[in-house]
This record gives C-alpha cells, sequence and structure tokens, in this order.
C-alpha cells in the first residue's frame, strides 16, 4: 500500500509540473567534449565498452565490493566471459572516465547524457523494480533538486510515459560479491539510447542499512543523469564511501551539462 501510495502521489506532482512548465521544443545541444587531460578524483571503479553492429555502443560501470580491487573485479568479469572490460588507462583513453564539465571534484562521464526533447530540461523517470530495504525514492528526491534535468520516481508497473520522457529501471537482487552497484546504458551519438539505461543494486554486498542503500542507490542514479565518480567524500558519487548525497560539485556538472536552452 506504501508502494502503490508513493507512486500515485508522484503521478499527481509529476503531472502537475509538466502542466505548469509548458515547455517549448528545444532541439538537442552538442555532446560532452572528449576525456579530459586531468581526472576529477580517484576512480576504482570498473568500466565495460562494447561497440556494437547497429552502431551503438554498450557501457557499464561496476562499482568493486568491500576488499575488491579494480584488478580483481576486471579478472572476475572476464572470468564471467564479459567482453570489452577497460583497464584504467584504457578507459581514460577511449574517454569513457573523468571528461568535461569538470567541476572542483567532479565531472561527467565521457559521451553519456539526455536528449531534451521536447522539453527545457530532460526529463528522467525511474522506474523502481527494487525490494523494500532500497530507498529509491528518497535518493532521487536529491537528484530532482539538481539543475539541468528533472528525475523523477515511478513504481515500475505505471511504465514509462513516453512522449519525449526518458526511463531508467532500476532492480534490486544477489549479484555475487564482486561489485556493490552496476550502471548500464548503450549510446549513440554521445546519448542515451532510450529503454536501454539500467541501474543493478547489490543486495548480497551492500550492508543492510537505510544509509548504506540509499548513498549506492544515490551514488548509481547519479551515473544514469550523466554523471562520473567524484574524488570528494562529500558526495554519494564518491567510491567506496557511504555519503548520502550528491555535492555541489555533481550539481554545477549537471548545470553546465544541460545548460538552458538559448545559453
Amino acid at each position: 500500500m506504501l508502494r502503490r501510495t508513493r507512486t500515485a502521489i508522484g503521478l499527481a506532482v509529476t503531472a502537475l509540473v509538466v502542466a505548469l512548465s509548458a515547455p517549448a521544443v528545444q532541439a538537442d545541444t552538442a555532446a560532452p567534449s572528449g576525456p579530459a587531460s586531468d581526472r576529477a578524483g580517484a576512480d576504482d571503479a570498473v568500466y565495460v565498452v562494447q561497440p556494437r553492429s547497429d552502431g551503438t555502443t554498450y557501457t557499464a560501470i561496476y562499482e568493486p565490493a568491500p576488499g575488491v580491487t579494480a584488478d580483481e573485479l576486471r579478472s572476475t568479469l572476464r572470468r564471467q566471459g564479459v567482453r570489452g572490460v577497460q583497464d584504467e588507462s584504457s578507459a581514460l583513453g577511449i574517454g569513457i572516465a573523468g571528461c568535461s564539465p569538470i567541476v572542483g571534484t567532479a565531472s561527467a562521464w565521457c559521451g553519456h547524457k539526455w536528449a531534451y526533447g521536447p522539453f527545457n530540461d530532460p526529463q528522467v523517470y525511474f522506474l523502481d523494480h527494487s525490494g523494500d530495504s532500497w530507498p529509491v525514492t528518497d535518493a532521487r528526491v536529491d537528484w530532482y533538486q539538481a539543475p539541468g534535468i528533472d528525475a523523477y520516481y515511478r513504481w515500475h508497473t505505471a511504465g514509462c510515459p513516453g512522449g519525449g520522457r526518458h526511463c531508467v529501471h532500476v532492480y534490486s537482487g544477489n549479484y555475487g560479491t564482486a561489485w556493490y552497484g552496476l550502471t548500464e546504458a548503450s549510446t549513440s551519438g554521445g546519448y542515451f539510447v532510450d529503454g536501454s539505461v539500467t541501474v543493478k543494486l547489490n543486495d548480497q554486498v551492500t550492508p543492510n542499512t537505510y544509509a548504506a542503500r540509499r548513498s549506492v542507490a544515490c551514488h548509481e542514479m547519479g551515473h544514469a543523469l550523466g554523471l562520473d565518480h567524484n574524488g570528494s567524500t562529500n558526495s554519494c558519487l564518491s567510491v567506496p564511501e557511504f555519503p548520502q548525497h550528491p555535492s555541489s560539485d555533481d550539481f554545477a556538472v549537471l548545470n553546465q551539462l544541460y545548460p538552458k536552452p538559448g545559453t
């Protein structure tokens, strides 16, 4: 009943916001620039890149579990048959990690952003398939406050609203002991492909506390909006600390990644 109540409230608020904003049609802006010469912060994550025959590229970011190094996670993924696992130097070289805009310790995920569609800000809906121990709706509240992009929550049975709005599916489960969280997507021309972006939250290794699970959810949802890691432990996009909220630097990157029309 609580899920349904939250969903109903979320849908009502969403409808009100869309009705009041009356956005004009806006052409998409250019994709973000190439990899920055300096990383915003230390990054122990593992990146996967798989070019596909249809011209899209599958990419994923894995966050190593406690006690697992990035090299150990790479070895595990390769043993599991995952193709395109990148060494740190190759991820930087092909422009996957740590791209501009960079603000302080925060940076964008290279070549991963949402199209505006018929709105002044991209509209992204997180469709929640996760278990009750994951406060996805609370983590989404932080990202709704971010400038440049609008993030909404829906229980997954409500479906994706369409009409130029984008959706990210959020799952939880027992995914082994090698990683905390995973964000995966297909991109084309520097933009996320609709229907391809998925977040997976690992029940098996994430402590079953509100703080830890909100932090991991916040972290992966930040990737799904176009952010890379943040070198500051004041941000939920840090690795492997458990801060529960984004930082002002994360918001500043999103503000530059999604500038207002005409600016």
